[in-house]
């Protein structure tokens, strides 16, 4: 508060008082910017934070999900889909049903898991050397998949409930997706590589690759002879003008 002599005049009193009232509401200002930036700032911070790491899966936990998929595939080829249940697998398996359940919380889950168990570790990255000469090589592996890891036993459990029950009909067909991935895979590399046109369709092309000889093995339940693996590669190979 500027302190008033008897010589200041009314209106420099005035001024005075206004000039400090300005002053102080400017201050009062300041330090709310400041804080309100200071905020912010803080806000900032905890937005830009890079997210932390996924946490590798415990080396416990990675083994009890073996053991349990272990005993799933066991009962899916010996019994059948429809007993894929956490009950079932949990007696085979000699765990908790909790235990299955914290990480497939119903049938479904677990039936896609196992299906994946039963296919996935085929998965191969193709590697390209002579094109005509690698697909007879992929159609070659599906053919020894189909036989060796007893397909028929699973598509055939798996076809009987999948007219009435979504979750089998589902299951069915990333049985399928799955036996057909690495022709796709290989024809998605080709592509890649320039030894296929850019517009082809893989997933469609490994379906009527990989058709003949599903339907030979899952439907007709017949044999897969070599003529047949060259028949459908070299009308494939001309239709695409490849031969």
């Amino acid at each position: 508060m500027p302190v008033v002599t008897g010589r200041a005049s009314p209106a420099r009193v005035v001024l005075s008082m206004m000039t400090l009232l300005l002053f102080s509401v400017f201050k009062i200002h300041i330090v709310a910017y400041d804080t309100v930036c200071s905020a912010i700032s803080k806000r900032c911070q905890v937005v830009n934070e890079p997210e932390p790491d996924v946490v590798p899966m415990n080396p416990r936990t990675r083994r009890v999900r073996q053991v349990v998929l272990d005993a799933a595939v066991e009962v899916l080829l010996t019994e059948g889909a429809e007993c894929v249940t956490a009950t079932r697998v949990a007696g085979h398996a000699d765990v908790a049903r909790t235990t299955i359940y914290r990480h497939w919380p119903d049938q479904a889950s677990l039936l896609l898991a196992t299906i994946d168990a039963v296919t996935s570790p085929h998965r191969t990255t193709p590697e390209l050397t002579v094109f005509d000469r690698d697909l007879r090589a992929a159609l070659e592996k599906l053919r020894t998949r189909l036989v060796v890891h007893e397909t028929r036993a699973v598509f055939g459990a798996l076809a009987s409930h999948a007219n009435h029950d979504q979750a089998f009909a589902t299951a069915q067909r990333r049985f399928v997706e799955q036996l057909v991935q690495p022709v796709a895979a290989l024809l998605e590399a080709a592509r890649e590589h320039g030894d296929v046109g850019a517009e082809i369709d893989c997933q469609l092309e490994a379906t009527l690759l990989a058709g003949p000889i599903l339907h030979r093995h899952l439907v007709l339940h017949a044999d897969i002879p070599d003529e047949l693996i060259e028949a459908v590669v070299g009308r494939w190979l001309a239709l695409h003008d490849l031969s």
